[in-house]
């Protein structure tokens, strides 16, 4: 049941991934979390998110606006340091607690009647720096950029080939960083060219759909589930304490 479970939530996020251009590594990650430990998961989800985003990226990379992406990649950078000392040095259970508390307290200042709270969350610096350490301690950096691109001037194509870039971009420093510290490369367990293999079909059939038919509706719902998730991960990281 939990291999069956695995997949379909690998199905699910290929999909999201294709059609939106974001929310793979976060969304396996909060299923991952459940069954193994953080920290094992990480590097492995970010491989596999590296390797599932060369269909995509060979597309996206010529329309991509690189004068946008620069502050906030180089702001990602910055951030990934601190992401893995606490990825080394906090407990797996206090992980699970401060990232998706993180993502959905940026989500709700967003909202917020102060206009300082809002322009800050919205800063390209803040943003690049929060998806820098929540993707190298937990993989789950996908929300801080996504919220910043929902509020820029882009369309949804331009920030889709946006989006895509940007990860793939920071898959490749991350997962280079991981294997610099550790010495190996990690493969997702159990199925290692299964799981790989449904990941790929799922994302291959998300950016058939997008070239089809592009519908706003799923890559809001695509950022609401991510939200949902984080909320769901954060009520069961808490009961646990």
């Amino acid at each position: 049941m939990t291999e069956l479970f695995i997949a379909f939530s690998l199905l699910l996020a290929g999909f999201v991934r294709g059609y939106t251009g974001f929310g793979f590594s976060a969304i396996v990650i909060l299923v991952l979390s459940a069954f193994y430990p953080v920290a094992e998961m990480v590097p492995a989800v970010l491989l596999l998110d590296l390797i599932i985003s060369v269909p995509l990226v060979v597309q996206s990379w010529n329309r991509t606006d690189f004068t946008l992406l620069s502050p906030i990649l180089w702001a990602t950078i910055a951030g990934v340091p601190f992401g893995y000392v606490m990825l080394i040095y906090l407990p797996d259970q206090l992980l699970k607690v401060i990232v998706p508390a993180t993502i959905l307290s940026l989500a709700l200042i967003n909202n917020t009647r102060s206009r300082v709270l809002t322009q800050l969350s919205r800063s390209p610096l803040l943003c690049g720096f929060m998806s820098g350490w929540t993707t190298s301690a937990v993989s789950a950096g996908g929300a801080p950029m996504v919220i910043y691109m929902r509020y820029s001037n882009y369309s949804i194509q331009q920030q889709r080939d946006s989006l895509i870039s940007y990860f793939f971009i920071t898959s490749c420093f991350v997962v280079g960083i991981s294997y610099v510290l550790n010495k190996q490369w990690y493969l997702m367990p159990e199925y290692p060219i299964g799981y790989p293999v449904i990941a790929i079909l799922g994302l291959l059939t998300g950016k058939l759909a997008f070239h089809k038919k592009n519908i706003q509706a799923i890559h809001q719902g695509a950022f609401y589930l991510m939200l949902s998730l984080s909320g769901i991960t954060l009520s069961f990281a808490l009961w646990a304490l």
